[in-house]
């Protein structure tokens, strides 16, 4: 399995011209009309590494509990990426637009719908096929790399019996709002600490056997903590 980095050309040239190519994404089930926009190959092989398969969409799974299981898939199979690799938006849109082109066609359904207003389209497609919004927001939206990032602050490479508790302690239920009130919205979850705290959170209320509602106490309680950040370093607490 080959892994590719989008030239800097190529995807300033797909950005900057979705407004006219955006119906291509679901019209075409492989890349290949990439070539004739932008005017040659536009990826550049990064490297090789064994084949490895994201969730199936086609299961008992909902849409939810698929990119829940593909945090863990992806950050296993590629934890030796450094952070300034995962950063960069080039790598997340050529793996996007290469190796992962048809599964993410089939993840929005572009496979059998057809867009429903362009500009829709072209937000949606900015957002999980490339950056949107500068890096962080690209960091937590592009469909990919959301998923290496969560498995990334979620992995303990400690915990030899299960080093993603902490992800299957937040659960797979309303993950996308969770990882963007989680991991995007509040800064401070980058911290471990702040997001070891939050984790011990959701699991004192399962072993209560409480219901949280996302709206009514996961993201107000994350709102307030965020607003006691503005008088308190929560970095130097314990």
């Amino acid at each position: 399995m080959k892994l590719y980095f989008m030239k800097k050309e190529a995807l300033d040239i797909l950005k900057s011209n979705l407004d006219i190519v955006y119906n291509m994404y679901f019209t075409e089930k492989d890349n290949k009309w990439l070539w004739k926009v932008c005017g040659g190959d536009p990826f550049i092989e990064f490297k090789e590494i064994q084949d490895f398969q994201l969730a199936p969409i086609d299961s008992d799974l909902s849409k939810g509990e698929v990119e829940f299981a593909n945090c863990k898939i992806i950050y296993q199979h590629l934890s030796f990426l450094t952070e300034s690799q995962a950063c960069d938006e080039r790598l997340w849109a050529g793996l996007c637009h290469s190796v992962y082109y048809g599964y993410l066609r089939k993840r929005w359904d572009y496979n059998e719908k057809s867009p429903k207003t362009q500009k829709e389209a072209v937000s949606n497609i900015k957002s999980r096929f490339f950056f949107s919004g500068g890096t962080r927001a690209g960091l937590f939206r592009n469909s990919v790399a959301k998923c290496w990032w969560v498995g990334r602050n979620t992995y303990d490479p400690s915990n030899v019996t299960n080093p993603f508790e902490k992800l299957d302690i937040i659960g797979s239920n309303d993950i996308s709002s969770k990882i963007s009130d989680i991991f995007y919205s509040n800064n401070f979850s980058a911290n471990p600490i702040i997001l070891n705290g939050i984790v011990k959170a959701f699991k004192n209320f399962k072993e209560e056997n409480t219901q949280l509602s996302l709206k009514e106490h996961i993201r107000s309680s994350l709102q307030f903590l965020n607003a006691v950040g503005g008088g308190v370093v929560l970095d130097c607490l314990d």
